[in-house]
């Protein structure tokens, strides 16, 4: 899996091909045909994938026994290593090839929302000693979802690593402040 995700970093998805994710698996096209019946279904399996290294991150037992400021020091830069990756690089190729198709939209669909329990539940342990509702926490979160995923769109287009290290450094600071204010 690791081989298509390299690829869709550098080729795009609209250019994947089975007879190059086996060139680079070191595998023949037959291997790959094998397990996989067609580029949509290797796409679909790498999307569950790359939600699966993204949801395996964050470990709420761990956090939970930082002090605050650490914990969300923690978290944000965990977010910004996943988005700023080749994992979401290949997400989004697969994001945008799939938008044309209703079933692979499905599919892509339905690996997100369980990731997004999964983080859920996660944010949720992790700032209960807050006092803060979990309306109040899921919308800290999708926020902190939608900087850093405009964030990351920002270097991809741009071709390379902008410095974002500002904005970031912002966003623990607001986020902070509010959890720790009455």
């Amino acid at each position: 899996m690791d081989a298509t995700i390299m690829l869709l970093h550098e080729k795009g998805a609209g250019q994947l091909t089975m007879a190059d994710v086996a060139q680079e698996a070191g595998l023949t096209r037959g291997a790959i045909q094998y397990h996989f019946e067609n580029p949509k279904s290797l796409l679909v399996a790498s999307i569950e994938e790359i939600a699966n290294r993204l949801s395996r991150h964050l470990d709420a037992d761990e956090l939970t026994g930082l002090p605050l400021e650490e914990r969300i020091n923690r978290i944000v830069d965990d977010y910004w290593q996943g988005f700023r990756g080749f994992n979401y690089t290949a997400f989004i190729e697969i994001a945008v090839r799939g938008r044309q198709d209703p079933a692979f939209e499905e599919a892509i669909t339905t690996t997100l929302e369980e990731l997004e329990k999964q983080r859920a539940v996660v944010w949720q342990a992790v700032f209960a000693d807050t006092g803060r509702s979990r309306e109040e926490i899921r919308s800290w979160r999708d926020m902190l979802l939608i900087t850093l995923r405009g964030l990351a769109l920002t270097n991809m287009i741009a071709g390379k690593n902008e410095k974002v290290s500002l904005q970031i450094d912002q966003f623990k600071a607001m986020f902070t402040r509010y959890l720790t204010e009455a």
